[in-house]
């Protein structure tokens, strides 16, 4: 489906990481929210910039709240990302994401890693986009997820941009 994002979201105790999980490909993250409702956030990931939109819909399947979401994202320039930071709503967040292959079922996949630095060091979530809300439904993750989150509030990014305490979404 175009302009849709279908995902979902794991926590990972850092003492469950694989081992070699730093041997894949990884850059480092800054996001910051503009607006929460339809989310607009910028982001830079290593040295590329961009603007991205996202907001609820209504698919039929859906089992899990916020697993589908309409995304549009777009290239900004740093200048437009610097004059936009301004705006920023809350903290910044800081994190490297690494990209980690991972197939079954006959499907392969890539798990977006993302380990959390300042305000969230210690912070690990998994990410993994389906191409369709059937695969999303079935999906069986690794043993080394520990905690489905998709949908839960306190673990989007939105949320953390704002949390007053960040060391209460860090214990888990």
């Amino acid at each position: 489906m175009k302009n849709v994002e279908i995902e979902r979201k794991y926590l990972v105790k850092k003492e469950n990481l694989p081992k070699n999980y730093k041997k894949y490909k990884s850059y480092k993250i800054v996001q910051g929210f503009i607006y929460y409702r339809p989310v607009i956030r910028i982001r830079k990931a290593n040295a590329n910039y961009s603007m991205t939109i996202k907001d609820r819909i209504s698919l039929s399947g859906l089992k899990i709240k916020d697993l589908a979401r309409k995304e549009y994202e777009f290239d900004i320039s740093k200048k437009t990302f610097d004059k936009l930071s301004e705006i920023v709503k809350g903290r910044f967040i800081y994190k490297t994401r690494y990209n980690i292959p991972y197939k079954i079922g006959g499907k392969a996949y890539t798990i977006e890693l993302d380990v959390f630095e300042k305000d969230y060091k210690g912070l690990v979530y998994a990410e993994v986009e389906f191409k369709n809300v059937k695969d999303a439904n079935k999906f069986i993750a690794p043993d080394w997820f520990y905690k489905d989150v998709t949908g839960i509030e306190r673990y989007k990014n939105t949320a953390l941009s704002i949390c007053k305490n960040p060391k209460s979404v860090i214990k888990y």
